[in-house]
């Protein structure tokens, strides 16, 4: 009886006692481990159906801009509209910058330049980082450039002599050619030769996709100012 009384109060008891309340536990981590991955899961696949619906709903609106740019007479006002409303249902959507974009673009065509540069500035302030920041950008700066505001055009014309020195700048050639032009149109010729010249320095060793802009600008550059 002694030898029986020893025995349930030995270690063995205590071990196995400790292993059942470890594998307890193992079973509870695992468990939470298993549901956090498919919680995971699902949520990895919910955002790549919103992403599709979301680029399937834009690349049916820019097929219809397109299709509406060559009307006579377009109804702007209804298509934007339409970009608002899909704007708003795929509000948490990567390609929002891409729908605000084309609302630009239809505000433009509407010569509603002010509704234009508060889209631009949300774009802009959206999409830090961005590999085609610079392009909304310069658009933004062009815009000012075309302000009657006198301040608002100095922002322009400062915005756009930065995308052009930005070596990083991967559509620096465009900001050269636009403040070569901007200049031109000033009768600043001294300083669109300038610009323009360092816009084919730049890219008299691009042999890979040379700047659309240098064949215009070099046949502004070999034009004689009496």
């Amino acid at each position: 009886m002694a030898i029986q009384k020893t025995t349930n109060s030995s270690p063995f008891k205590t071990i196995s006692s400790a292993i059942r309340a470890q594998s307890n536990l193992i079973m509870i981590v695992f468990s939470v481990f298993m549901g956090m991955m498919v919680l995971f899961f699902v949520h990895k696949l919910w955002v790549v159906k919103r992403e599709r619906a979301a680029q399937y709903d834009f690349s049916s609106l820019m097929t219809e801009y397109e299709t509406m740019s060559h009307e006579k007479n377009p109804e702007w006002s209804v298509l934007l509209e339409k970009f608002e409303k899909s704007y708003k249902k795929h509000s948490s959507s990567s390609v929002l910058p891409y729908y605000l974009g084309y609302k630009v673009r239809i505000l433009l065509n509407q010569d509603k330049k002010e509704e234009a540069l508060v889209a631009l500035n949300t774009i802009i302030a959206d999409m830090p980082g961005s590999p085609i920041l610079a392009l909304y950008e310069m658009e933004r700066a062009l815009l000012q450039l075309d302000s009657d505001d006198e301040i608002m055009r100095t922002s322009g014309l400062q915005a756009l002599k930065n995308l052009a020195q930005d070596s990083h700048n991967e559509f620096r050639d465009s900001a050269q050619f636009y403040l070569g032009r901007y200049y031109w149109a000033m009768n600043e010729i001294d300083a669109a030769r300038q610009t323009w010249q360092q816009l084919v320095d730049e890219q008299r060793d691009e042999k890979m996709s040379p700047s659309p802009w240098v064949n215009y600008v070099q046949d502004k550059l070999t034009l004689t100012i009496v």
